[in-house]
This record gives structure tokens, C-alpha cells and sequence, in this order.
């Protein structure tokens, strides 16, 4: 058997986007390993009914568990001599599967970066920090792994040289609505706050207030954001009130008062309060 090529996800609760990733991919990969974080829609089941090229497996993850560890479980279980890593938002079109079926028989080289094309509320965006993507996630199998939290960081044990690059683009269909974006933001704040305390130990409100401003600079300015007008527009605010959101998120850890000073604040007010005064209030109408 010659050079094989798989396929490692990770998912929760895709039943909407899994058929069209398994279409995309069943014709010329030879498995397609899914780690499922406990999906309580028809994800299994599209699944299991895929095919035997498709392994599904049903892995939520424990306390302090983050999607590096749910890719690297896919890799763990793998077979095939590379991998794709890829999302199940994600899709690969001709032109870049032509590239890969052909890069994996290159000697000279054990990973690829790719870039990708990424969309945001159903659009492909060409500026605002969504072109910066090019990573490796076209490997060897035992040459990558993942580490890190929400965003994951490529841990490689080859040197650059033996990485390559690749020209075509990946499609990254990113979120099905604007709520769906949010939720996300949501769950990427923690990363960020974290970031956030390792370079800051005490925020101000000015720093609170710069984060936006400088936010929105990076987005629409400095990564030309304006390329894509009204959408460009609508998501360096987006991104600009996220980062402010983390950091607000610290400096009220930083500054938060107790709820039980609080209760002691109130405690007081009523110690130095002549309780018959207030009863008598009861009869005024």
C-alpha cells in the first residue's frame, strides 16, 4: 500500500455541518478520525453511518481538558502515515486536495502550511486579520501535536526545513449566525483574560478603555479591515468590544468587593438605623 492520508476532527453537536464535511472528504482520504465531545444531537449517528473509512469516537472532555487534548486524541488513534487536522466547518476544495495528495510523496518534507479563506457571517473576508491564517496542520502523524487552550498551539518535533508550503486555500465556513459568533466569544474570553494577567498585573480604566480603541485600530486600520467595507466595519467592533470584555472581566477580579463587605455595609445602615422609626412608617400611607 502506498502513501495513506487521513483526516482528524473534533466535534460537538455538528449534525449540520457533518454531512457536507464527510462528503468532501470520503472520496480521496483513506480515514476520517472524529473525537466527539459529547454531542447530544444526530452527530453520532451521521456518523457511525458514514462508512468505514469514519471513526467515531466519543470522548467529552474532563475538567481542564481543551481542544489540543481532544485533537491529540485523534492522533493517538490514527493509522494513516499523514493527517489533516481540520474542523468540521472546514472544507477543502480541488484544487488544494490535488496539492496535498501530491505534497505527501515530496521526500524533502514532513509538514505543510496551508492558507485558508476564512467567512464571516457567510461572506469570505480578505482583511481584518482573518488572511493572517497559515498554519501547519498537514503533517506527518508523528511529527505534530497539540498544546494550549481554545486556540491551539502547533507543537512540531521536526525542524523548519523540513516544513513546507502550500499555495492552495482551505475554506474555513466558520459560524451559521451572528448568535452562534457570540456564543463563541463567549468561551475564547477565558483565553484571552489569561493572556491578559500574564502581561498586566493591575489594569486601570484607561487600559480598559485603550483595549477597545486599540482593538478596533488593529482590526480596521492596521489590518485593513476596510477591504471588506460594512462587514469589516461590523467585525473590528465586534472583535474591539470582545477584547475590552476581557479585560473588564480582569479588572473586576483585580477590584472586586466581596458580596460579604457588602452585607456588612448594609448591616451597618441598619445597626445605626432606629428600627421604631421605620416601623412606624408602616401605618403612613
Amino acid at each position: 500500500m502506498g502513501v495513506t492520508l487521513g483526516v482528524v476532527a473534533i466535534s460537538r453537536n455538528e449534525e449540520r455541518d457533518l454531512p457536507a464535511f464527510l462528503e468532501n472528504l470520503t472520496p480521496w482520504v483513506d480515514e476520517i478520525i472524529i473525537v466527539d465531545d459529547g454531542s447530544t444531537d444526530g452527530t453520532c449517528e451521521i456518523a457511525e453511518a458514514a462508512g468505514e473509512k469514519v471513526v467515531f469516537i466519543s470522548s467529552p472532555r474532563k475538567v481542564r481538558e481543551y481542544y489540543a487534548d481532544q485533537r491529540n486524541k485523534g492522533i493517538a488513534v490514527a493509522r494513516s502515515d499523514w493527517l489533516i487536522h481540520l474542523d468540521i466547518d472546514e472544507r477543502i476544495p480541488p484544487d488544494l486536495a490535488i496539492e496535498i495528495l501530491t505534497a505527501i510523496h515530496n521526500p524533502n518534507f514532513d509538514a505543510y502550511r496551508y492558507p485558508r479563506i476564512n467567512y464571516f457571517l457567510h461572506r469570505p473576508m480578505r482583511g481584518g486579520g482573518w488572511t493572517d491564517w497559515n498554519l501547519v496542520h498537514l503533517a506527518r502523524r508523528d511529527c505534530l501535536r497539540f498544546s494550549g487552550m481554545y486556540h491551539e498551539k502547533i507543537d512540531l518535533t521536526i525542524s523548519e526545513q523540513r516544513v513546507g508550503q502550500l499555495k492552495g486555500f482551505m475554506l474555513h465556513l466558520n459560524d451559521e449566525s451572528y448568535s452562534e459568533r457570540l456564543k463563541k466569544s463567549a468561551t475564547y474570553i477565558d483565553e484571552i483574560s489569561e493572556r491578559i494577567k500574564q502581561t498586566k498585573k493591575n489594569l486601570s480604566y484607561s487600559d480598559i478603555l485603550r483595549s477597545f480603541i486599540f482593538e478596533f485600530a488593529n482590526k480596521y486600520f492596521w489590518r485593513r479591515g476596510f477591504l471588506d467595507g460594512w462587514l469589516g466595519l461590523i467585525w473590528a467592533f465586534h472583535a474591539a468590544t470582545a477584547n475590552m470584555r476581557a479585560h473588564i472581566l480582569v479588572w473586576d477580579e483585580q477590584n472586586r468587593i466581596p458580596r460579604e463587605m457588602l452585607e456588612e455595609e448594609i448591616h451597618l445602615k441598619w445597626e445605626q438605623q432606629d428600627l421604631e422609626e421605620v416601623l412606624q412608617r408602616k401605618g403612613v400611607n
